[in-house]
């Protein structure tokens, strides 16, 4: 069985496939494949400006997408999480993170720490400039090591893709 997080943007990139509704279904019917929702990624998905009708739409359709990916699968936020991202943060920046605090970076790594605490196998994310960059990813391994937690595989948006794809 395999336990995966989708990072924020994993949604935003499936939407625009042509294919978006088979790849659901392919998720959906994989029984070894769940997908735990997690509220910080909702709140991002929520966050969307419904300016527009266009953006209203959209966010109303990333919203029905997260609900039926995720299913009744969630995991809860605390405080251990956003400690254990903040330590992840502080060693991004000794291995010369350049993003602050209060960027998407918070998210990325409180999306990190959640997996790791709740041993997960997966995090799916699009993001090679942070979440999947070099810093970030030596600063998983170093403290997850420290804290004694298993890093969780850290995959592109493509291998998602490729796995669902090949099931087709």
């Amino acid at each position: 069985m395999l336990r995966v997080i989708f990072d924020t943007n994993i949604y935003g990139f499936l939407i625009k496939e042509n294919d978006v509704a088979e790849l659901e279904r392919q998720m959906a019917k994989d029984k070894k494949f769940i997908v735990y929702g997690y509220i910080p990624v909702r709140k991002e998905l929520r966050a969307i400006p419904k300016a527009t009708k266009l953006s209203r739409k959209t966010r109303t359709l990333l919203l029905s997408m997260y609900d039926r990916i995720t299913g009744n699968h969630f995991l809860k936020h605390s405080i251990k999480i956003t400690h254990l991202a903040k330590k992840y943060y502080d060693y991004y920046r000794k291995e010369g993170g350049i993003y602050g605090w209060d960027t998407s970076v918070r998210i990325d790594f409180i999306i990190v720490a959640c997996a790791s605490m709740n041993g997960l196998d997966i995090v799916y994310s699009a993001d090679n400039k942070t979440l999947l960059g070099k810093p970030a990813l030596k600063a998983y391994k170093h403290i997850n090591l420290k804290e004694s937690l298993r890093t969780p595989d850290l995959l592109a948006y493509s291998d998602l893709l490729k796995k669902f794809r090949n099931q087709l």
